[in-house]
């Protein structure tokens, strides 16, 4: 089907021809036509083309006053360039194409392309179950759309004797259609809208809302283009919902208030979710900087014990000192995130630490007990030309073994010779109430088996001085073990 504009453009009609052929059925009012009108002009320009066998049927393309969008793209490169606006990935879907000004005009007006007419033409052109059409589909579908409102001969002619004499204008070239554009539906600005306020506002005039309302929702595209709310998420919850009786694609006020509901529980879980994560952001904050206060303040009595001469570990700090360390070590242990805590009713049975949390190495950084300080170190080898470097806990554990090793560093001093000092024994975990607490607490038992250094290995079992390392309360504070000697 041709119409004017392209007889026109390729040259079959001129513009002299039809405003001459226009003026002669237009009697009266030169602007618009009646039927009979239409057909005395439709009849004129057939009869110019009757001595042409071979020439194509000749339709004049005619605009109702509810149609003004423009015509149907009907030739390729116009078929082609709709695709291209329409189409992402070379496939326009179902959803879109209802969008599409050329479709969304008729439809608007059920008198001329109704939803079950669209949906037909949909199926016929895609073939299958398909939610989306590639190019030849969109041809197959604009040729089925054309020719619903192609008008043959005996149409006309039946149009006249019915005698509906509704006036048609004339799609001219350079000439505006004889109605006026539809206006778009406004989108929907103001938030906090209770939903029944929001369905009134967003439903047709069969108080429905279809899937390409709520691109008037206001706030629905602010999530969609901000991320809060992805296209994907809100295709599932709409699938979800149970579409209006009759119809396959659109909600009734109750579907609709139930996909606001779903709406609304998404955002709940998500602000569920922050709120945990900026709980767990500021207990792992605090426990950080908890954490890095004790480290420092350790380091720092290291820094001046050495400059000072006084033995590492703490055994040589003042009575002040001793008390920031404990008081800082003290706050750790009563913060929420410690491990240990998080134990059975009311924190009285603790939290179980298991022996693949301890295994590896440990370094003794600080240590309040008397007996150390008194012994000089953990053997008590040193002094006189020695003194005390430092100990190292070694743990290891197998499904049916589990052995500790002690590396004291004993350092020669004014001549002396260093040396190591190794304690080998087992160990196992165990509940036991604290001498600190009076509660049940984590304890590392340790059954020493020898001493060895230099030469020397003798037997464990009467060395007094390595009792700080028989027992050892466990603080596990967010995944950093900290030993208490007992």
């Amino acid at each position: 089907m041709r119409t004017c504009i392209n007889l026109q453009t390729d040259g079959d009609l001129l513009e002299s021809e039809l405003n001459e052929i226009y003026v002669a059925a237009a009697t009266s009012n030169k602007d618009t036509i009646n039927i009979d009108q239409f057909v005395s002009v439709y009849k004129g320009i057939d009869n110019l083309f009757e001595d042409d066998e071979d020439e194509s049927e000749l339709s004049t393309s005619i605009a109702s006053p509810v149609d003004t969008e423009g015509t149907f793209a009907t030739n390729e490169s116009q078929l082609q360039s709709s695709f291209t606006q329409l189409a992402q990935n070379n496939q326009v879907s179902k959803s879109t194409l209802r969008q599409w000004d050329d479709v969304r005009s008729l439809i608007d007006d059920e008198s001329i392309l109704g939803i079950d007419e669209f949906d037909d033409l949909w199926d016929k052109a895609v073939g299958d179950a398909s939610d989306c059409m590639d190019y030849k589909a969109f041809v197959a579908f604009n040729e089925a759309l054309d020719e619903l409102f192609v008008l043959e001969d005996e149409e006309v002619e039946a149009m006249l004797e019915s005698g509906e004499g509704e006036q048609y204008t004339m799609v001219q070239d350079g000439a505006d259609t004889a109605s006026t554009p539809r206006q778009p539906k406004p989108i929907i600005t103001e938030t906090d809208l209770p939903p029944a306020v929001l369905f009134s506002q967003l439903a047709n005039e069969n108080y429905l809302v279809l899937k390409e309302d709520l691109s008037r929702w206001g706030e629905m595209c602010d999530m969609l283009s901000e991320g809060d709310l992805t296209t994907i998420e809100l295709n599932e919850l709409w699938n979800e919902i149970d579409k209006a009786p009759g119809t396959k694609d659109a909600l009734d006020e109750e579907g609709f208030l139930k996909l606001c509901e779903k709406i609304d529980e998404l955002f709940e879980d998500e602000d569920e979710e922050v709120e945990q994560s900026n709980d767990d952001t500021s207990a792992n904050s605090g426990a950080q900087d908890l954490k890095e206060e004790l480290l420092e303040f350790i380091q720092d009595l290291g820094k001046l014990s050495e400059e000072e001469g006084r033995q590492p570990c703490g055994l040589d700090c003042t009575e002040l000192e001793q008390e920031r360390v404990l008081e800082i070590v003290g706050e750790l242990e009563q913060e929420p995130y410690n491990l240990v805590a998080q134990g059975g009713e009311s924190n009285t049975v603790p939290k179980e630490v298991r022996k693949e949390d301890l295994v590896g190495n440990w370094d003794l950084i600080y240590s309040s007990s008397s007996t150390m300080k008194y012994n000089e170190g953990l053997s008590g080898l040193a002094g006189g030309l020695t003194r005390f470097g430092g100990v190292q806990q070694r743990l290891t554990a197998t499904k049916y073994l589990s052995d500790v090793e002690y590396v004291e560093q004993v350092v020669g001093k004014l001549g002396g010779n260093s040396f190591e000092v190794i304690v080998t024994g087992d160990w196992d975990l165990r509940t036991e109430v604290s001498l600190f607490t009076g509660k049940p607490s984590n304890v590392l038992s340790v059954t020493p088996d020898s001493v060895k250094y230099g030469p020397r290995s003798d037997k464990a079992d009467h060395w007094k001085s390595l009792g700080p390392m028989n027992l050892l309360e466990m603080q596990i504070v967010a995944n950093s073990p900290v030993n208490r000697f007992v």
